[in-house]
C-alpha cells in the first residue's frame, strides 16, 4: 500500500469526525448545518479519492473522479453561506443571489457526471491515478473561487469593525479555515491538474484543517459563531420574556420566538437587526451591569410595546466580551394595572369631593328654600288683596312659579342627599329599606339613561336587611349604570325586588346587546372592560360582586348577546357580620 494514500483517508475520518461534531452542537442551528455539509462533503470527496487510487481499472478510477464532484462541487455557495452568516452583516444580495448560485453548481454537477468535458481522463501516478482537466473547468475555477472571495470580504468588513474581542479571535480563525482549503485545492487539485502537472492532492486535507480550525475556535472560547442558539434553546423556546444574543454593538444574533413575537417578524428575518435603535429609553452599556430599565421596544408589527430590560455582557472562556444576553419582559398589563390603579383612585378621590360638594351645596340651598317658602307666603297674602282681575291673574301665574321652584329646591335636596349618601365613608351597618335605596340609586342614575329609554320598576313589600346603605346603594348604581349603556336608545330597563326565603331578591333585567360567554366568564374579574380605553375602568362589577359577598348575599349574571342581561342580587336579612370577608370561590360567580 502506497503511504500517500493515508493522505485522503485521514482526511476523510477526520472530516467525518468533525462534521458530525459541528452538527451535534446544534442540528436546528441553519448555520451549524451548512459548516457540516460543507465539512462532509470534503469527507466524500476524500473518500472517493482513496477509492480511484487504489482501482485497477482506468475506467473505474475516472468514474470516482466524476463521482466525488458531489462532494466539492457546491463548496463555492457553501463557503458564501457560512461566511456571511458567521459574519452576522446584513448582505440582502448577496443572500438573494445564494440560490442561483446553489442552481449553478447543481448544473455544473450534471455536466460532470454526464460528460467528459470537465474530467477528460485518468493518467498514472506513483500513488496512483491522477486526472486530466478539460478547458471548461476555467468557467468553474472563478466561480468557487469568485463565491469564497466575496465571503471573505464580509469576514474581513466584520473583523475591522467589531467592537468584540471575542468575536474578532473567532471570526479570524474561521476566515484562516476557509483561506487555506481556496489556496491548496486551487493550486494542488485544480490549476497543476490543469496545467497537465500531477501532485499529490491536498484539497481534501486543507478541508479538514477547516474543520479543526472551527472545532478548536469553538473549544477554546466556549461560544461559537456557528451555534449561537445553542445557549438552551429548549428553555428559551418556553419562557414568557424575550431573550436575544446580540453583538457588542447592539445587533441581533439570535432570537428566542417571544422575542420575535414582540417584534413582529420571524426569527430567521431579525438576524443582523440593530436592535438597540429598537430600544427607545434604555442604554445598553448600563444594562449591560445588570440593572433594570423601563423603556418602549419599537415593534415592526405596530406601535411601541412597553418592556422592561435587563442586559449582561456575555464572554468566553478567555473571559474576552463576545456580546450581550439581553432580556425583555413585557409589561403592558403592568402598565395597564398601574393605569387603572390610577383611574380607581381618582375615582376615589371624585368620591371623597362629592361628599363635600353636596355639603356645600346643602346650606345655599336651605336658604333658598326658605326664602322661596316666606316669598310664596307674602306672595298669597298680598294675592288675596289685589282687586283688578288682570293684577290678580298675575299673582296667581307668579304664585305657581314660585311653587315651580320651591318643587324644583326640593328635587335638587333630594338629589344632594342621594350624592352625599352614596359619597359617604362610614361602614356602619342597619337595618335599610332595599326598596328606598333602590329608588335613590334610580333617581341618582336617571339622568344617564337615553331619553326614550323605558324604566320600570317592580317593588313589593319586602323586609328590611342589615347592611351598609353606602354600599348597596353603590351596587344599585353600578347595576343601573351597566344597563344604560347596555341599553338602546329606545331600550327598556326592569328592577324588581320580591320576598325569598331568609332574604330579598333584587332583579335588573335590561334588553341592551347582551354578552358572549367569553365575557361573561370575565365580568367579575377587577379590571376587565369591554370599554374603550378611557370610558371604563372594569371595577364596577367586581365591587359589587365583593360587597354582596361581604354581606353574605350572592350575585349572578344571565346574558346573550342580542337578547338582553338579567342580574340576580339576593341579600340575606341578617347579612355577614361587619368586616367579614367572603368567601374563597373555586368557579366563576356566573356559572352558579
Amino acid at each position: 500500500m502506497n503511504l500517500l494514500l493515508l493522505i485522503p483517508l485521514f482526511a476523510a475520518t477526520a472530516s467525518t469526525v468533525l462534521a458530525v461534531a459541528i452538527l451535534a452542537l446544534d442540528p436546528r442551528n441553519r448555520l451549524n448545518r451548512r459548516a457540516s455539509l460543507l465539512v462532509a462533503g470534503a469527507a466524500w470527496w476524500a473518500l472517493c479519492e482513496v477509492l480511484w487510487n487504489t482501482a485497477s481499472d482506468p475506467q473505474v478510477a475516472l468514474r470516482l473522479v466524476r463521482l466525488s464532484c458531489l462532494g466539492w462541487v457546491a463548496l463555492g455557495p457553501l463557503g458564501l453561506d457560512v461566511l456571511l452568516a458567521a459574519a452576522g452583516r446584513p448582505a440582502h444580495r448577496e443572500r438573494r443571489a445564494l440560490p442561483w448560485l446553489y442552481g449553478l453548481a447543481g448544473l455544473y454537477a450534471l455536466v460532470i457526471l454526464a460528460t467528459d468535458r470537465i474530467h477528460t481522463g485518468v493518467v498514472r501516478t506513483e500513488w496512483g491515478w491522477g486526472y486530466e482537466l478539460g478547458a471548461p473547468y476555467l468557467l468553474f475555477y472563478p466561480f468557487v473561487t469568485g463565491c469564497l472571495l466575496v465571503g471573505l470580504r464580509g469576514a474581513l468588513k466584520t473583523l475591522r469593525s467589531s467592537a468584540s474581542p471575542a468575536e474578532r479571535a473567532q471570526l479570524l480563525w474561521f476566515a484562516v479555515g476557509i483561506t487555506v482549503p481556496l489556496v491548496v485545492a486551487s493550486v494542488t487539485d485544480g490549476l497543476l491538474p490543469l496545467l497537465g502537472i500531477q501532485v499529490v492532492h491536498l484539497a481534501t486535507s486543507s478541508f479538514a484543517f477547516l474543520g479543526a480550525t472551527i472545532a478548536w475556535s469553538i473549544h477554546r472560547h466556549g461560544y461559537s459563531l456557528l451555534a449561537p442558539s445553542a445557549f438552551a434553546r429548549e428553555i428559551l423556546d418556553t419562557i414568557p420574556d424575550g431573550v436575544a444574543l446580540l453583538t457588542l454593538d447592539g445587533r441581533i444574533r439570535s432570537v428566542n420566538p417571544e422575542l420575535a413575537r414582540l417584534l413582529g417578524r420571524p426569527a430567521a428575518e431579525l438576524e443582523g437587526v440593530s436592535l438597540a435603535e429598537r430600544l427607545r429609553g434604555s442604554d445598553l452599556d448600563v444594562a449591560a451591569e445588570g440593572a433594570v430599565s423601563e423603556c418602549e421596544l419599537e415593534s415592526f408589527a405596530g406601535g411601541p410595546i412597553p418592556v422592561s430590560a435587563a442586559s449582561r455582557l456575555l464572554r468566553d472562556k478567555q473571559g474576552l466580551p463576545l456580546g450581550r444576553v439581553l432580556v425583555l419582559q413585557d409589561t403592558r398589563e403592568v402598565a395597564d394595572l398601574r393605569r387603572r390603579l390610577v383611574t380607581a383612585g381618582r375615582l376615589a378621590a371624585v368620591g371623597e369631593l362629592a361628599a363635600g360638594i353636596a355639603h356645600e351645596i346643602n346650606n345655599p340651598i336651605a336658604f333658598v328654600a326658605s326664602n322661596l317658602s316666606t316669598l310664596r307666603d307674602y306672595w298669597i297674602e298680598l294675592a288675596k288683596r289685589q282687586g283688578d282681575s288682570e293684577a290678580a291673574e298675575r299673582m296667581r301665574d307668579g304664585e305657581e312659579l314660585i311653587e315651580e321652584c320651591l318643587e324644583g329646591i326640593d328635587r335638587v335636596k333630594l338629589i344632594v342627599h342621594d350624592v352625599k349618601g352614596f359619597a359617604h365613608a362610614g361602614e356602619e351597618r342597619a337595618f335599610v329599606d332595599v326598596n328606598a335605596l333602590l329608588d335613590s340609586a334610580l333617581r341618582v342614575a336617571r339622568p344617564l339613561l337615553p331619553s326614550a329609554a323605558r324604566l320600570e320598576r317592580i317593588l313589593s313589600d319586602v323586609p328590611h336587611v342589615r347592611a351598609s346603605a353606602r354600599h348597596v346603594q353603590q351596587v344599585f348604581l353600578n347595576l343601573l349604570t351597566n344597563a344604560a349603556q347596555a341599553i338602546g336608545p329606545a331600550g327598556s330597563i326592569r328592577v324588581q325586588t320580591e320576598r325569598v326565603q331568609e332574604g330579598v331578591a333584587v332583579r335588573f333585567t335590561d334588553d341592551g346587546c347582551g354578552m358572549t360567554p367569553e365575557v361573561l366568564e370575565r365580568v367579575f374579574d377587577p379590571f376587565f372592560t369591554t370599554k374603550e380605553v378611557g370610558e371604563g375602568t372594569g371595577l364596577g362589577l367586581a365591587i359589587s360582586y365583593q360587597i354582596v359577598r361581604g354581606h353574605g348575599g350572592e350575585i349572578r349574571i344571565e346574558s346573550n348577546p342580542g337578547r338582553g342581561t338579567r342580574v340576580h342580587v339576593f341579600l340575606p336579612i341578617d347579612g355577614a357580620p361587619e368586616g367579614s370577608e367572603p368567601e374563597a370561590q373555586t368557579e366563576a360567580p356566573t356559572g352558579r
